[in-house]
C-alpha cells in the first residue's frame, strides 16, 4: 500500500530536521550516531547527516571503545524487536564507559514513521525528496 501524499510529505519534513537535529547535535555536543550496519550508515548520509556514524563492527573494531573523544552517542538501530533488544545493549555498554547515550531519537523515528518503516537502511528511499522540501522550506 502506498503511503499518501500528505503523510509522505509530513514524514520527509520530520526527517529533514530530524537529520538537521543530528548534525547540530554532531557539531554543538561532540555526539555521534550508532547503527547496526554499513546500509544504514548510507541511508543516515543519503538523507544529509554530515556527523560521524559509527556502526557495530566499528564499534567492536576499536580496542577499549576508543571512541576518539565522542561525548555522546545516539543510537539508532532498526525499530524491530531486534533492534529494541540492541539498543539496550549497546546503551548499557556504552553508559559503563561513561559515554552519554540518547535513544531519544529513535524513539522519536518510530513514532514518526508510525510504523511503516522498521529498518534504518530503508529511509534512504526518502533521500530525493529532502532536498525538494529543504527548498521550499528556505525559500517559503
Amino acid at each position: 500500500m502506498a503511503t499518501p501524499p500528505r503523510r509522505f510529505r509530513e514524514f520527509v519534513e520530520f526527517l529533514t530536521e530530524f537529520v538537521s537535529e543530528l548534525n547540530r547535535q554532531a557539531k554543538d555536543e561532540n555526539a555521534a550516531v550508532l547503527v547496526e550496519g554499513k546500509r544504514d550508515r548510507d541511508a543516515l548520509v543519503r538523507l544529509g547527516y554530515t556527523g560521524r556514524v559509527l556502526t557495530r563492527v566499528s564499534l567492536h573494531s576499536q580496542r577499549g571503545f576508543a571512541l576518539g573523544g565522542i561525548q555522546r552517542v545516539v543510537i539508532l538501530t532498526d525499530l524491530d524487536q531486534e533492534g529494541r533488544r540492541l539498543a539496550g545493549r549497546y546503551a548499557a555498554m556504552l553508559a559503563k564507559r561513561d559515554v552519554e547515550v540518547s535513544l531519544v531519537e529513535r524513539s522519536r523515528l518510530l513514532r514518526a514513521s508510525h510504523g511503516t518503516f522498521l529498518h534504518v537502511e530503508n529511509l534512504s528511499r526518502f533521500a530525493p525528496a529532502v532536498p525538494e522540501i529543504l527548498n521550499m522550506t528556505s525559500s517559503g
